[in-house]
């Protein structure tokens, strides 16, 4: 009894043994990053000139929510899919009935995102991970993965700022072409006015201005309530007036606040948002190759199943004897 005890745990931690060697080794590669610093968002933030909000504030926070957000964005991962040629490794039996999702599914798998704070500096982080049985693909990997969904984010980021700044642009340029119209309008009543008033002033023979104030006080009309009529000028005054609004060539000077809008638009003409340099994320530390594989551990397989081995020849003893027994 005692040599078939012996045997089994024997067989068994043999069998063990060579199951642990068939194993292959698991390499985990790990990137751990922290928020971007206000540096890395600056050309982002164009707040506030003379009073005009013109593009929203992305503070270094929002970036990297931001960042995260774009993290589980299944069109980036697919498109990251795409562009790295992971279709292949991803789904090697795939057929045209395979669904993305699936593929998705199988990435995410790979993919591992964890939430991480560092005590001393009470920072906010993540780490992003990947076990293979290549150290090299892994490191590589998870790197290209954090500099694709950085370079996206930035680029989105910097797509909003741009089309905010397109929009006060458009807004603007509205304003002074209404203005410009409104003005043109306003001109060509006054030259209606003045018209018709010295035609009401050639045939009443108003060659030029009557002197207003002694008309007030013959009729005894009260000065702040008694408007003129137009043809009081007198005709010679009204179509010089008149020559002076039809060969005018521009009416912008005389548009209230419109050099303050020309003003603002070319300041916003000469605002520049460029990606380059910006970053929504800081790697505090790159994924390198690990040395190490964390998995299979050998050891802890071979004891467990030489110690399985020792219970069941035990059992097989205790069995073997009651059925003697019996």
């Amino acid at each position: 009894k005692k040599w078939l005890v012996i045997a089994v745990t024997a067989i068994a931690a043999l069998g063990s043994v060579v199951y642990a060697l068939q194993q292959p080794p698991i390499y985990k590669a790990e990137a751990l990053l922290l928020p971007p610093k206000a540096k890395d968002v600056q050309s982002l933030n164009v707040q506030e000139v003379q009073g005009v909000q013109l593009v929203q504030v992305v503070t270094a926070a929002g970036a990297f929510a931001a960042f995260k957000n774009n993290l589980s964005s299944r069109s980036l991962q697919k498109k990251f899919i795409d562009e790295q040629g992971l279709m292949d490794i991803l789904a090697p039996d795939r057929t045209p009935e395979t669904r993305d999702i699936e593929i998705l599914e199988s990435f995410a798998k790979m993919i591992k995102i964890e939430h991480v704070k560092r005590a001393l500096e009470n920072e906010k982080g993540m780490s992003v991970s990947m076990e293979s049985d290549d150290p090299e693909f892994a490191a590589n990997l998870v790197n290209d993965y954090i500099s694709f969904f950085d370079t996206e984010t930035i680029l989105a980021l910097s797509a909003a700022a741009r089309n905010s700044l397109a929009g006060q642009i458009r807004d603007i340029e509205y304003t002074i072409a209404s203005k410009r119209q409104m003005a043109k309008q306003r001109r060509e009543d006054t030259i209606l006015r003045y018209e018709e008033a010295a035609e009401i002033a050639g045939k009443l023979g108003v060659r030029d201005r009557v002197d207003t104030t002694n008309v007030v006080q013959n009729n005894q009309l009260n000065i702040s309530k008694s408007s003129t009529p137009l043809y009081y000028r007198g005709y010679r005054a009204l179509n010089a007036e008149i020559n002076i609004l039809k060969n005018r060539k521009s009416d912008d000077p005389f548009i209230s606040g419109l050099r303050d809008l020309q003003e603002k638009l070319a300041l916003l003409h000469s605002i520049k948002i460029e990606a380059e340099g910006m970053h929504a994320v800081t790697v505090d530390q790159a994924a390198y190759p690990p040395k190490n594989r964390i998995k299979p551990n050998r050891r802890l397989i071979v004891s467990l199943g030489t110690v399985v081995g020792l219970f069941l020849g035990i059992f097989l003893v205790f069995f073997v004897s009651f059925v003697q027994k019996q």
